[in-house]
Order: C-alpha cells, then structure tokens, then sequence
C-alpha cells in the first residue's frame, strides 16, 4: 500500500525553508527604507506646509489647463476654416497629380522618343552608374 507521507514530509520541510528566508525578506526591506524615515537635519530650516489648494493647483490644476490652451490651439484653425467638401456638393478643388511630371502635363506630351531613350543610360538605377 502507497502512503503520500513523502510528499507531505516535503511540503512540510518547504514550508519550514520558507518560512525564515521570508521573514529575512521583510527584515532586510525593512532596513533597506529606514533612512527614508530619517528626519530633517537640524540645521536646515523647516519647509513651509503646502495647502491642498496649492498640492492641486501645481499638480493638476496648471497641467490640465496647458493640455486645454495646446488644445485648443491645435483644434482652432481648423474650426475656423471652411468646412470643405461636404458630401453632395460639388468638388471645388484643382486635380492634384503627385509624383507627376514638374512642368505639368503639357511638358509630359512634348517628351520624345530619342529623350527617353537617353534618359535611361548611366542615370542610376540598381546599375548604380549615376
């Protein structure tokens, strides 16, 4: 007949093990943050009390009103623009050709075949001529 004395002998002795090494834990944090408990030298002189008005309006009070006025000076522009185009209305923009030839499109019909041939050669390219 198997008994599960073994394993309980081993969750005893873990338990057991356990039990100072956690206790030094907090022994040790304790005494890690007992100079922050240490108090103000004598020489210094006392720090005035800062009111909880005071705590808020440093803390909270001055950084949301900054976030508010870059706020709203990144939103008033484009409140004060037109609105642009609105759905059903008429489109009221020049065709825009990005990427496309800088004289315009006329220049892009005067090209002829002998310049475009030309333009291929020794101007870069996985060739790496420039």
């Amino acid at each position: 007949m198997l008994t599960h004395d073994s394993g309980r002998r081993a969750r005893r002795v873990r338990r057991t093990l356990l039990a100072p090494v956690g206790s030094l834990g907090l022994v040790l944090a304790a005494a890690a943050v007992t100079p922050a408990s240490a108090d103000t030298p004598a020489a210094w002189e006392q720090a005035p009390d800062v009111s909880v008005l005071g705590f808020l309006l440093v803390l909270v009070i001055i950084p949301v009103g900054i976030a508010a006025v870059v706020a709203l000076l990144t939103v008033l522009p484009s409140m004060a623009r037109d609105k642009g185009y609105e759905p059903g209305a008429a489109w009221r923009g020049e065709p825009e050709w990005f990427g496309g030839p800088t004289k315009g499109l006329g220049a892009a019909d005067q090209v002829t075949p002998e310049q475009i041939e030309s333009a291929g050669k020794g101007s870069g390219g996985t060739s790496a001529h420039w």
